[in-house]
This record gives structure tokens, sequence and C-alpha cells, in this order.
């Protein structure tokens, strides 16, 4: 059922939604958007929603074992974190995660904005217990993060993601090193704007993304707590 709803978008981004996008980022003010609401709806939120619910329907059917769920950013800031900046946001997002939602859980994620779009899969947090289960879960068993680590570097669609530290985390082997020794731990397709951003072929291409990043989802999603790794 999912392939057949990606034949089916007629509602895609073009070039009008950078434009539109970069008079956004220049013209940053609510009286501005008002008076463009009518383009930023037909614009930007139609083909941001038409791809999010695809991508739904698609992991949905896909990976039933999981109770999915979509959420789509808004377009205006939240008021209490402005910090000097206008009122809207430049870009939109949305992101799917999988059962019951926590701060920190993995997420798959899309985003469009004006110098791009990139999708992927993270989890973040300000305090990211989700790492220190991760490292723990190496420390006793490096098994199973080893071989989706080998699966990782095979292919070229994704980058690693992440703030590093600046000193180790702890010492793993060399496959992990650099997965157990970012602050947040991301896998990221990035893209300036090209034809398949503006092309129906965007949902079919990120679902495959998606799929490759299933295993890494799930890996992740069912970390012991800290108290059954220790």
């Amino acid at each position: 059922m999912g392939a057949v709803f990606f034949e089916t978008i007629m509602e895609t981004y073009s070039e009008q939604t950078v434009d539109f996008l970069w008079s956004l980022r220049l013209n940053n003010s609510r009286e501005w958007f008002q008076a463009h609401k009518g383009e930023y709806e037909a614009l930007m939120l139609r083909p941001t929603k038409a791809l999010a619910n695809s991508l739904y329907d698609h992991v949905a059917d896909t990976f039933p074992k999981h109770s999915w769920h979509l959420h789509i950013s808004r377009i205006y800031r939240d008021a209490r974190r402005l910090y000097g900046r206008g009122p809207m946001n430049d870009h939109l997002w949305f992101t799917l995660f999988a059962d019951q939602k926590e701060d920190g859980a993995p997420a798959f994620y899309f985003s469009f904005f004006p110098e791009g779009y990139h999708y992927g899969l993270g989890f973040w947090s300000s305090h990211n217990v989700l790492m220190d289960r991760f490292r723990a879960q190496v420390a006793k068993d490096p098994a199973p993060a080893e071989k989706l680590a080998r699966r990782f570097h095979r292919q070229d669609t994704f980058t690693l993601d992440g703030e590093p530290y600046k000193k180790h985390k702890m010492l793993t082997t060399p496959l992990l090193q650099d997965w157990v020794d970012r602050k947040y731990l991301g896998f990221i397709c990035q893209h300036e704007h090209d034809a398949l951003g503006f092309s129906e072929d965007l949902g079919r291409v990120v679902s495959e993304g998606f799929d490759f990043l299933m295993p890494y989802h799930d890996y992740f999603l069912t970390l012991p707590e800290l108290e059954e790794t220790v």
C-alpha cells in the first residue's frame, strides 16, 4: 500500500518553495507572513504534509510491529525561545517515532530549509541518557553494534551526525570509537536543492533511506536501561 501511495503524490516542493523560504528569512515578521500565508500553505505546508503522511503510511505498513506517531513542526517559533530572532521558522520538519515518545528516543526526521533538505535518524536531548545506555551496552557486548557499524560503512548515503567530545568517553573497538565519542548520535543524508527534492521521487528515496536505518532505530529503541547493563 505504501509504494502505491508514493506513485500518487502530486504536491511537491519547487523552486518557488525555496524562494518563499528565503523571503521569509529576510522578512521574518508576523505582518509579512500574514500577507503571504497563502503562499506558505500552497508552497510549503501542503508538500510537507503530503510527504510526511506518505512516509507515515510507509513505515506503518512496512514495520507494523511498532505503533508509529507523526509530528509536523509549526511555522511559529516558541515565543519562549526567540532569543532575538524573528517569530517564524524559516523551515519545516517532521519526525516519525515509534511506540511511546520519550526525551531522547530515536526518531526519523525530514527537514526542508532555504539551503537544502536533509533526512535521517537521530536522538537528541539536553541530557542524552540514551547515549549513556549505548556506551554501557557497547562496554558489555560490542558485537551487535559492530555489526551495524560494518553495515553502515558499506553504504554511501548517510554519514554520522553528532558533536564529538574533545576526549574519549570510553575506549572501545576501532569500529565503534567514533560512535561512542559523540554527545548525541545521528545518521544523516544532506542535499543542496536539486531535481530530486522537487520531484515525486523524493518520498520513495526517503522511504528507502528509512528502511535502511530501521535496524539502527530498533537497536537504540530497545537498549537496556542502565541498571540492567552495569
